[in-house]
């Protein structure tokens, strides 16, 4: 839980930076006018008591002028999306779109709600909780998230090359750009992943290149434009922060940093190298490649397995993202083209229509959110799920699952996670493979 010192230091500067204020990447984030009042919700030039810090591109190290004790970003940023806290709908502490500033959908600007919204009251945020989310009247602890200032504690990094590279440590503003970006949700235009600035997002002077969109209403179909301009953008734009509504688009060849294609996997994959990688002759560009392999010394034998080997380099097969459902599922014999999933979001199509946001086509596409929550996961696995690789030098097969027969950590090996899935067990996969 946040420390109540955070909500006296800033309780009265949010709410007098959110009251009447309209800003292009929604809230106090992004498209600021020649006189914003954005700046001192979180910044005081010369009062800041904060410890916190931030590196210039000469890696030299300046105060971020903060307005809190909060001892870590993730503190900080609960002061206004954390529990309880009054500067934000968007509870990501609890997973949960709660009282606040923003309004749920058909809520009209008033004295008591200072941006629209068609989100729901009490519903599950799109990328989860890190701490907990709601399970009926009440909330059920999270059972896997992207770990938050944990220094070298931070969970190891699967699907980031040939070695599983730990002690990463990750902060919110490692993902989102509090002062607003190009892309979905502020997601950042530029990640820093082993020395190397990878570009997903960004302007060509004031153009912009993003690489998220969503499929909201009013989303700006080029992008998030800069000060005045981006405001303007915003005051047609209704986010929904409790139903799924993103976008697929096709890459722009012409652009600065060029992508094959613009999706929520491209971005993800600044980090997660692997998991986009195609590199097979297998059917749908199956995603394998000889980077994708895990030595012995990276993945311990008492995470990966319950003997006391290690199976080595492997190669690694994985699920293939960016693809259309009707591309892995046509075998399944579904009668017919609309297909309903309470729980996987698919990105919509280029070229359907702005009224089928949160339909589920089969021509709709496959991406990391589909079966992920960004944030944090409740689910429970049992059974298979937790199953654990043992090792028999004797056998036919020397590698082979084995269902626990005691109690073992949430998950499965090697890092026994419930992997920020967005359903029980391997709900995600009958869903769609409809077995």
């Amino acid at each position: 839980m946040k420390k109540a010192t955070i909500i006296l230091a800033l309780a009265a500067v949010m709410l007098l930076a959110t009251a009447g204020s309209a800003f292009a990447n929604f809230g106090p984030h992004g498209g600021y006018g020649m006189d914003t009042d954005a700046c001192a919700g979180c910044h005081r030039a010369h009062t800041s008591f904060s410890d916190r810090t931030w590196k210039d591109t000469n890696n030299k190290e300046h105060s971020a002028l903060l307005v809190s004790s909060a001892s870590t970003m993730q503190e900080f940023c609960y002061a206004c999306h954390g529990a309880g806290a009054p500067g934000a709908s968007t509870n990501v502490q609890d997973g949960v779109f709660d009282s606040g500033p923003s309004g749920s959908k058909g809520q009209p600007l008033s004295g008591s709600v200072a941006y629209e919204t068609n989100s729901s009251f009490n519903a599950t945020l799109n990328a989860g909780g890190f701490d907990q989310m709601p399970s009926g009247a009440g909330f059920s602890l999270s059972t896997s998230m992207h770990n938050m200032d944990k220094g070298s504690a931070t969970d190891p990094m699967w699907g980031a090359g040939s070695s599983a590279p730990v002690g990463v440590n990750l902060t919110c503003t490692g993902c989102h750009d509090p002062h607003g970006s190009s892309n979905y949700r502020l997601l950042k235009d530029s990640i820093p992943n082993g020395g190397v600035n990878v570009a997903v997002g960004g302007y060509n002077g004031d153009t912009p290149e993003p690489v998220v969109f969503s499929s909201e209403a009013g989303y700006p179909v080029g992008g998030w434009l800069k000060h005045e301009a981006g405001a303007t953008q915003m005051t047609l734009y209704r986010p929904n922060y409790t139903t799924a509504e993103y976008k697929w688009v096709d890459g722009d060849p012409n652009a600065v940093n060029p992508v094959a294609f613009r999706s929520m996997s491209t971005w993800c994959s600044a980090c997660h190298t692997e998991y986009n990688n195609k590199a097979s002759g297998y059917d749908y560009a199956g995603y394998e490649s000889a980077t994708a392999t895990r030595t012995g010394a990276s993945l311990a034998s008492s995470t990966l397995t319950t003997g006391a080997v290690s199976p080595g380099s492997q190669m690694r097969h994985r699920h293939p993202v960016d693809i259309t459902i009707e591309t892995v599922t046509q075998a399944n014999g579904w009668g017919s083209d609309s297909i309903t999933s309470t729980v996987l979001p698919l990105e919509k199509r280029p070229g359907a229509l702005a009224n089928e946001r949160g339909t589920w086509q089969r021509t709709d596409y496959l991406g990391c959110l589909t079966c992920h929550r960004a944030h944090g996961s409740s689910v429970t696995e049992t059974g298979w799920a937790v199953s654990s690789l043992q090792h028999n030098a004797s056998a036919v097969v020397t590698w082979y699952p084995v269902m626990a027969k005691s109690a073992l950590p949430s998950g499965v090996n090697p890092n026994f996670s419930s992997s920020l899935l967005r359903a029980d067990n391997r709900g995600v996969c009958e869903r769609c493979h409809n077995k």
